[in-house]
């Protein structure tokens, strides 16, 4: 009979059983459309047995049932980890594409007015000039049009630069939903750690933390680890982003005091960059190119660019010895390494070193060819930049104006008159040159300090293109001047990337610019398309292990109720032996 009062247990336990695995089935079936949701599993196992010995002494054990060992999610933890470095590229690369795509937006080459027609249109007034030179219309038609070609390149660097600005507000808010993200799972934590110290499974709060998680991955890259209580630490930019406990928030601060665009920093931790800002370099062998914040600020770059960023190679004629030489090659070689690092990544910062220099180019080149320089020795062994006075063309108004240049610095002009004393002991009055310092943005003919001579706007007559009576020509508008400008057109300009040794005139840099924010934005997209294919896949594998097939729990859902169904005639046949056993005993 002690066996009989035992077996009932066991039923109990079978009922129980059933009970709990229908439930779970049911909340997978009413669950299978929610999203994040994870299947459930109950999982049993074999309770205690009873040992005796029987005959012979042999060990005789009895089952005393059935045991619900925990209520699981099947979740596979490499599907998931892969699942967020991948759509965490994926995102990455995205914000490198719509950077691109806004770019040749802004040049016009998408829609609307193309930059390349407004240079176009110098060469075209440069043409008609020097078949009059001594004509004041197109003397006046150069200035027009040399007018709104530096109004178009500042509108199209006023847009590239509100553009790189206006992605503060992204950064922004993605660092406002980072921030919520790790307080929900710091929530979730909370709630796990107090259901499931009972003994309960808190599944559905762990389904919520891990379809946090999912949308953390589009954001950044990061580790996590699992504590014995269930909770989860989130580790981030070699930082907790979530402790057990605790977490912790990013905040935006300006790149300096100068500038309008913003870091992401944290709030705690001791505080300091999120990113670092020392390098912009990120490849996929190292994983450096997950979450669209980082894309973002990596697209955005942390300034605004101009040609000084563009190291120049030294040409081996340009020096007389190879010492010489070999220390101009050092020099560029350590700049290269820095524009590989802090400006080249960023797209937004190459493409405005790139086409500042295009301006540069076309304005030093006017204005070298209006106002030749030669170099002076002084008698203490330095060399400055003078205006060649003897060679130099002259304007045509009454004072035969020299040193007349085209387009002018706002805040410097290109001479300084002075006395001078030369190698030879000599006094001389010069026009000195005033030389660019790329240390100082005022002094360089970039196209935030350019503009058209205010004087040759108000008098086009000041436009050097008559020859000096000191070179020996008299009254002579030799077509030369001109000449010379447009052949120089046709020689290269520079290198668009320093890595290269390809160089490109004028007109072919512009169109290698564009083909290469092209190229780029292809790339990109070739990148992004790839991704969503493997993460599409890879969501695909997830669901297949964690997603819920109605047809399997229906299945399911007929089996535990058979089960329940055996377990409650198990019950009702021992109940009626214990019954007839009282019986005949009474």
């Amino acid at each position: 009979m002690g066996n009989l009062m035992a077996s009932f247990g066991t039923g109990v336990s079978g009922l129980k059983a059933a009970q709990t695995s229908l439930n779970t089935t049911a909340h997978n079936l009413a669950n299978a459309t929610t999203a994040g949701h994870t299947r459930q599993q109950t999982i049993l196992t074999d309770h205690y047995y009873s040992t005796t010995y029987g005959n012979h002494t042999n060990l005789l054990q009895v089952g005393l049932g059935t045991n619900i060992a925990l209520v699981r999610q099947v979740r596979n933890e490499f599907l998931d980890d892969n699942y967020r470095l991948q759509i965490g590229r994926q995102n990455f690369y995205e914000a490198q594409s719509e950077t691109a795509m806004e770019i040749e937006s802004l040049f016009g080459e998408l829609e609307g007015e193309k930059f390349s027609d407004t240079v176009v249109n110098v060469w075209k007034s440069l043409q008609e000039l020097q078949k009059e030179p001594e004509s004041l219309v197109k003397k006046d038609l150069l200035a027009s049009v040399a007018s709104t070609f530096v109004e178009r390149a500042n509108v199209v660097r006023d847009q590239l630069k509100d553009y790189q600005v206006n992605l503060n507000q992204e950064i922004e808010l993605q660092v406002k939903r980072i921030n919520e993200i790790a307080q929900g799972i710091k929530e979730c934590n909370d709630e796990i750690k107090r259901v499931e110290v009972t003994g309960e499974q808190a599944n559905d709060y762990r389904d919520t933390r891990n379809l946090l998680l999912d949308e953390l991955g589009n954001y950044m890259d990061y580790d996590i680890t699992e504590e014995i209580d269930g909770t989860i630490s989130v580790y981030v930019e070699g930082q907790y982003l979530v402790s057990t406990n605790k977490a912790f928030s990013l905040g935006t601060e300006r790149i300096s005091d100068t500038s309008a665009m913003l870091k992401v920093v944290w709030n705690e931790n001791g505080g300091g960059d999120f990113f670092g800002q020392d390098s912009l370099s990120y490849s996929m062998e190292n994983n450096t190119d997950i979450g669209s914040l980082k894309g973002l600020l990596i697209a955005r770059g942390n300034k605004v660019a101009n040609y000084t960023d563009i190291p120049v190679r030294p040409k081996e004629t340009d020096y007389n010895n190879v010492a010489d030489y070999q220390q101009a090659m050092n020099n560029f070689n350590a700049a290269l390494d820095e524009y590989n690092s802090k400006i080249e990544p960023s797209i937004m910062m190459t493409v405005q070193a790139q086409f500042d220099s295009l301006v540069h180019g076309i304005v030093t080149l006017i204005n070298d060819t209006l106002c030749p320089n030669i170099e002076v020795k002084l008698q203490d062994g330095s060399t400055i930049k003078i205006l060649d006075t003897e060679n130099c063309p002259q304007g045509d108004d009454e004072n035969h104006t020299v040193g007349t240049e085209l387009f002018s610095r706002k805040s410097t002009p290109r001479y300084t008159k002075e006395t001078v004393t030369l190698e030879d002991g000599t006094t001389a009055e010069v026009y000195r040159y005033n030389e660019e310092d790329p240390d100082d943005i005022y002094s360089l003919y970039t196209i935030s300090e350019l503009e058209v001579n205010p004087n040759v706007l108000q008098n086009a007559s000041l436009i050097p293109l008559m020859a000096n009576a000191a070179s020996g020509n008299v009254n002579g508008y030799p077509s030369e001047i001109v000449e010379s400008v447009l052949n120089n057109w046709s020689i290269e300009l520079g290198a668009l990337d320093p890595n290269s040794l390809t160089t490109y005139t004028i007109n072919d840099f512009y169109d290698a610019m564009i083909v290469g924010i092209g190229s780029k934005g292809q790339v990109w997209n070739s990148i992004v398309s790839n991704q969503e294919n493997l993460v599409f896949g890879i969501d695909e594998e997830r669901q297949m292990v964690m997603g819920v097939s109605t047809d399997e729990e229906l299945v399911s859902l007929i089996k535990y109720q058979h089960s329940y169904n055996a377990s409650s005639r198990y019950i009702t046949v021992i109940d009626e032996m214990l019954e007839h056993l009282i019986e005949r005993l009474g």
